[in-house]
């Protein structure tokens, strides 16, 4: 009875050991399972490993590049500083030059129309104060001559009349057929002088007068008819034969004097319409020097206007290649939605923003393009901008006051003329996305 459990226990055992051998086997399968996967695993960490090593050559290599490319662009972007600069110096040096001869070029035909304008202006002053004092004088001698006229016309009516009373009072005889013969008219006339009576144009006009009344000496003989010697003794039909000759005599007088007035008139005028006539050409030869001049102010003036253009635009780079050459510049470049516009812009805390855009919209009376640099939970303005026909604009701005840190990025929207505090329309441009990467 004991040696059955022995047995079964010897049996026991056995079966233990072979469970013991399977699972042994079984670990020992398991193990080659593991010690395979540990290899491939194994591997696969050795490819890793060499995949990152590789990695590592070329991300040193890119690094290496990036390091040459940034020197380079450090290199090319001092360079286009210094060529900028010295671009800069010379546009400004050869627009100070351009400006001194423009000036001089201007100011010198300007020193000469001044001049010459004065000098007309002097000229025409003469001849006003010319022209004033030939009337002045034409006045006076016009004057005069009436008074002169007026007496001898007082006196020759005088005579007339006194001669008119003699001849009714005297009732003097004429011998008919009894005329003054040329010497006559000359002896009296000589008397007359000799007298001081009567002035020499009146005198002329007499002796004409009497010239034109004597018959012709060969053609008519005069008839010297005798008179009784109580006529000859008596002087005084003579005397009443002289009143008539002395009525002649102022007639003729008279009519000299009338005569001369008329001349004298005449020559008055023209001395009157040739002076007018110098005046007027004086006044408008100062009317084309005026012309003159305001052409020549209205071209100074044009050319002043395109040097304070250019000086603006030789500011306006001045201070894009400042902010260029900032060390705390940023750029954005940003894009329309469609992709038809684009704008750069350069920003630095301490110079400025400077935009450059290009394919943009045009547009309304009532509107702008603002741009806007954007920090967390702030947007900030920088200012307003526009576009010309061909859709560019290019502009700086002063850095903004209180811009909050940090700057993240920048927008442009479409607000009214005004401006507007905050964005009120959605971004026209915003920033282009990044390129895409190729393996």
């Amino acid at each position: 009875m004991e040696e059955t459990p022995r047995a079964s226990d010897l049996q026991l055992h056995v079966e233990q050991v072979n469970l013991a051998l399977r699972q042994l086997r079984q670990t020992q399968e398991s193990l080659g399972g593991l010690e395979s996967r540990l290899a491939e695993m194994t591997r696969e960490c050795a490819g890793i490993l060499d995949r990152w090593h590789e990695n590592d050559q070329r991300h040193a290599t890119a690094v290496v590049e990036l390091h040459s490319r940034l020197n380079e662009w450090n290199d090319i972007e001092r360079r286009l500083l210094a060529e900028s600069s010295t671009r800069i110096h010379q546009f400004e040096r050869g627009l100070q030059s351009e400006w001194n001869a423009i000036r001089l070029a201007h100011e010198e035909p300007l020193r000469q129309i001044e001049a010459q304008t004065t000098r007309i202006t002097e000229t025409c002053l003469t001849a006003v104060s010319q022209a004033l004092q030939g009337f002045d004088r034409a006045e006076s001698r016009l004057a005069a001559l009436e008074h002169d006229l007026h007496q001898e016309v007082g006196t020759l009516v005088k005579e007339v009349r006194e001669a008119l009373a003699e001849m009714r009072q005297g009732a003097p005889q004429i011998a008919p057929r009894q005329p003054w013969s040329l010497d006559n008219v000359v002896k009296l006339h000589n008397e007359l002088r000799a007298e001081g009576g009567v002035a020499t144009a009146p005198a002329r006009g007499m002796l004409a007068l009497a010239e034109a009344r004597e018959p012709d000496p060969v053609a008519t003989e005069p008839v010297i008819e005798h008179q009784p010697a109580a006529s000859i003794v008596n002087p005084a039909p003579v005397e009443a034969a002289r009143s008539p000759r002395r009525w002649v005599l102022a007639a003729g007088g008279a009519a000299a004097l009338v005569a001369l007035a008329l001349y004298t008139t005449s020559q008055v005028r023209d001395g009157l319409r040739e002076a007018t006539a110098r005046a007027v050409a004086a006044e408008r030869g100062a009317d084309e020097a005026r012309t003159r001049a305001t052409a020549a102010v209205a071209a100074a003036e044009e050319s002043d206007r395109r040097l304070q253009e250019a000086e603006r635009a030789s500011q306006a780079a001045q201070r894009l290649a400042a902010v260029a050459a900032a060390t705390d510049v940023r750029r954005f470049e940003l894009v329309t939605s469609d992709g038809t516009g684009s704008a750069q812009i350069l920003w630095s805390r301490t110079e400025g923003v400077s935009v450059s855009a290009s394919g943009l919209a045009a547009t309304s009376t009532d509107q702008s393009y603002q741009i806007w640099l954007l920090s967390p939970g702030q947007a900030t303005s920088v200012g307003r901008f526009a576009v010309d026909a061909s859709g560019r604009a290019r502009q700086v701005f002063e850095p903004p006051a209180d811009l909050p840190r940090p700057v993240l990025r920048a927008i442009v929207t479409r607000e009214p003329a005004a401006g507007s505090a905050t964005p009120t329309a959605p971004a026209v441009l915003v920033a282009a996305p990044p390129p895409a990467v190729t393996s």
